[in-house]
């Protein structure tokens, strides 16, 4: 009876294992996105990174081995610039990135993006020519940008100046230009190396697009005092996006349960041992 008694017990412990919240599920963390800042140090003489938001000259900063070394898939990267910043030159990115901020680079830049990127935006004046993979591209008052290959949605804003100019080489599954907010032009599926903005002003031919379209890409157009400051501040158009990562606080399952078969298998090797026992008992 004391034996019975004992295998029960067995079989209960591990029923009350598996009933457990939690037991049996296998999981691990996803590692949080970061954004990291890089600006031009005159005192230096380089473009310095720090893994911020926004700039913050009370902070230590690294060179830009540290960018490198550090940026993983899902972060977001900030350029700035200012009128004392030279060119940039040649931005290689080998990351999938969430979000690429391009702000005030006003002595040029140009992006290589060797994994597709969700959102770039290119704001304050900033010069730039686009290469690569990317989802979504912002282009805001008198920036000036070259998209040099497919796009799914091209934006182009004016919130304090409509003296931008646009081109793209490749397809625009969708394009908007809206002045502060009233949509001045909505152009679908246009042509490769068709779309022209200049000053502002749409320059694209109207044979080369669709006026309508059955449907709007899923991320809509972005409406607001966004074009002002960079990524990482209270703007909807600069805040890092997270359509590339899990959301904070969350955790991906990488298994099944397998809590419940391990638990049975060793509550059967215990009765098998415990029966051996008695069996040697009774010898």
């Amino acid at each position: 009876m004391k034996l019975f008694k004992k295998i029960m017990a067995t079989f209960l412990a591990a029923a009350v294992l598996v009933a457990l919240p939690g037991i049996g599920t296998l999981t691990v963390s996803a590692a949080e996105p970061h954004t990291y800042s890089v600006k031009y140090i005159p005192e230096k003489g380089e473009w310095r990174v720090q893994q911020l938001s926004s700039w913050d000259s009370s902070r230590e900063n690294g060179n830009m081995d540290y960018l490198w070394g550090n940026l993983q898939d899902g972060d977001s990267l900030v350029i700035l610039g200012d009128e004392n910043s030279p060119a940039f030159g040649d931005l290689k990115i080998e990351k999938k990135l969430a979000n690429l901020t391009l702000f005030a680079v006003t002595s040029s830049i140009i992006v290589y993006a060797q994994q597709n990127i969700s959102e770039i935006y290119v704001l304050k004046g900033t010069v730039a020519s686009l290469n690569g993979s990317y989802d979504t591209v912002y282009v805001y008052d008198n920036s000036a940008c070259n998209v040099n290959n497919d796009v799914k949605k091209l934006q182009i804003s004016g919130e304090t100046s409509m003296k931008m100019s646009v081109t793209a080489l490749g397809k625009v599954d969708f394009c908007q230009i809206d002045n502060r907010g009233n949509v001045l032009a909505t152009m679908y599926n246009v042509a490769p190396g068709t779309l022209k903005v200049v000053d502002g002003e749409n320059k694209t031919d109207a044979a080369s697009y669709s006026a309508s379209g059955n449907t709007q890409p899923d991320v809509q157009p972005v409406v607001g005092n966004t074009a002002s400051q960079p990524a990482g501040t209270t703007s909807t158009a600069s805040q890092p996006a997270n359509t590339a990562s899990q959301p904070a606080g969350t955790s991906p399952k990488t298994g099944e349960d397998f809590g419940l078969f391990y638990l049975f298998a060793a509550a059967v090797f215990c009765f098998a041992g415990s029966m051996a026992l008695r069996k040697k008992a009774s010898l």
